[in-house]
């Protein structure tokens, strides 16, 4: 991983924690939803907390996209242009 992407999956993998209910080691292939039991609720509020820490805002079809920690990078570095 490219420093500033490790330091994205730093930031992401501490937000995930605070929403997961399961305790999973986070991986950039690690499953949002089936890995972390994060229902679509709480997904909702992920990705609002994701733009707010990012000054963001994901287009909904990006938010919709989102399954993989690594797809929410890739999407954060997309939006962010970083």
């Amino acid at each position: 991983m490219q420093a500033n992407n490790q330091a994205i999956f730093d930031k992401v993998c501490a937000i995930l924690k605070t929403h997961a209910e399961a305790d999973t080691e986070i991986t950039p292939d690690t499953q949002i939803a089936a890995d972390l039991a994060i229902d679509s609720v709480e997904m909702f509020d992920l990705v609002m907390e994701i733009e707010e820490v990012y000054d963001i805002s994901f287009p909904i079809e990006e938010a919709s996209a989102i399954d993989t920690v690594q797809s929410l990078i890739e999407a954060i570095e997309r939006i962010t242009d970083v």
